[in-house]
């Protein structure tokens, strides 16, 4: 589910990592989704389910009401 969560732009430099192959020089590498193993991982998958089940109350009233009540 975490894969499925993008980051902002503005948020990707907080999941930057650096990658050095003995041939090559460092290269930087910014992730542009939610990952495992971060603290705010649960949250943020959490906060987008809620979102959408907000989003779409009006057309699925008992599923958004399951989602936001769990």
């Amino acid at each position: 589910m975490y894969l499925q969560v993008q980051i902002r732009e503005e948020d990707r430099d907080a999941c930057r990592f650096l990658w050095r192959d003995e041939t090559q020089e460092v290269c930087k590498y910014r992730l542009t989704r939610v990952c495992f193993g971060l603290t705010c991982s649960p949250f943020l998958a959490v906060s987008t389910v809620r979102v959408h089940a907000r989003r779409h109350q009006a057309t699925a009233p008992r599923a958004a009401a399951e989602v936001l009540c769990n």
